[in-house]
């Protein structure tokens, strides 16, 4: 990813203390909210250092956030949030904090969001329970 070294510094320090920040809490809408912040800083260095790859995993993590968030706010007795979601979500952000670091791809880190926020849906949950959406 094309971005300043303090640009690129200042979005790995952010996504190194919400990781922290979610690994503290117990409760899962705290998790969420410190999570939140990745895709929180990601618009105010593209605003500034403008990079499309930025913009996309922006794009994918706050959708993510918004069906988990949705999940939350509006449980359902038949789609559950699956007992490892928060887990998988601390370890998308621990490999997207190394994809960044790496300057890797992020296609494959943003698949997982894709996914995690996707399994709070009707048919990710579905898809889950069958065994063919694998967290």
């Amino acid at each position: 990813m094309k971005l300043s070294e303090e640009n690129k510094q200042k979005l790995i320090n952010e996504i190194r203390f919400v990781i922290d920040q979610m690994k503290q809490q117990e409760d899962p809408e705290a998790k969420l909210y410190y999570f939140s912040a990745i895709y929180g800083i990601m618009p105010r260095i593209f605003n500034i250092d403008f990079n499309d790859d930025l913009v996309f995993a922006h794009f994918v993590i706050s959708s993510a956030y918004d069906n988990i968030n949705q999940r939350l706010k509006n449980p359902d007795k038949a789609i559950k949030i699956p007992d490892e979601l928060y887990d998988k979500l601390i370890e998308a952000a621990e490999d997207l904090l190394t994809v960044i670091e790496k300057d890797k791809n992020l296609y494959n880190v943003l698949k997982k969001f894709t996914l995690l926020g996707y399994v709070t849906i009707g048919n990710g949950y579905y898809l889950y329970k069958k065994g063919l959406l694998t967290l």
